[in-house]
């Protein structure tokens, strides 16, 4: 797929400047979209912002926003909102905390729920405004296997994706008639700087077997070719090591298999 540069549609991404957020940056800028680029760090966006024009001639926007502020993500979904030819909304903003709940920094799992749920609400809901005048859309919030589990030192984290992909079924139910597709992105454990980012300090994942992880230009491969399909499902599972996992984590051995997917906590 290519456009020219005077029919471009429009691509919002956020949590841009690293792994899976910046993997769909480079995917669509291929495709020739004009692309507006979230997140908190404003070096890392400009270098990704270099790399997709000397690569890709492609025309970006960057926008640095923290997104557990309300009226951060207020102001952007107000311009998400006002975008005349928006066409892929990616809710990919997000973080994880490496402590037990009795551990954790309350301010801290209070922001996480902003950034998992509030801003994916309030950033659909802007999109949808948006994509609606032209009977055409994509909606690609990331979720996680994490949506599937619960487990020590995540509870926050498996429960705001466990939002994220019910929301996800639910408002594709309230917006199908308008020609906008909703997915719920879950995938398990993808090498990017996630794990290794300070809110997860304490966390130890040197444990996790090779074969479960996964290169995040994939996911988004996957992830793209499985919305843009005549036949919709919500939830994609990128990989099928991990539709397996699905199926035997939501079966009845499933509570025997959760301790594969979590990480452990240094004492």
């Amino acid at each position: 797929m290519s456009h020219s540069p005077l029919s471009r549609p429009t691509a919002v991404i956020t949590g841009a400047s690293s792994g899976i957020g910046a993997a769909f940056a480079n995917q669509l800028a291929a495709e020739g979209f004009r692309l507006i680029l979230v997140a908190r760090n404003q070096e890392k966006l400009r270098q990704l912002q270099e790399h997709l024009r000397q690569q890709y001639q492609a025309e970006s926007e960057i926008m640095i926003a923290d997104l557990s502020d309300t009226g951060q993500t207020r102001q952007l979904a107000e311009k998400i909102a006002g975008l005349e030819n928006l066409e892929y909304m990616i809710n990919n903003a997000g973080f994880g905390l490496g402590k037990r709940f009795p551990n954790a920094d309350v301010e801290a799992e209070t922001n996480m729920i902003r950034v998992h749920c509030e801003a994916t609400v309030r950033l659909s809901h802007a999109a949808v405004q948006a994509m609606r005048p032209h009977k055409k859309g994509y909606i690609i919030n990331v979720a996680s296997m994490a949506a599937f589990l619960t487990g020590p030192g995540a509870a926050d984290y498996c429960a705001t994706k466990a939002f994220i992909r019910s929301f996800s079924h639910s408002i594709q139910a309230d917006i199908q008639e308008h020609g906008i597709r909703v997915q719920a992105l879950c995938p398990g454990f993808v090498r990017t700087n996630f794990h290794f980012a300070p809110t997860m300090f304490g966390s130890d994942v040197s444990g996790i077997p090779d074969f479960l992880w996964l290169k995040s230009d994939r996911v988004v491969r996957g992830s793209l070719r499985s919305l843009r399909r005549h036949r919709l499902r919500v939830t994609y599972i990128p990989s099928l090591r991990y539709k397996l996992a699905y199926y035997l984590i939501t079966g009845p051995l499933g509570c025997l298999l959760i301790p594969l997917f979590g990480v452990r906590l240094k004492r």
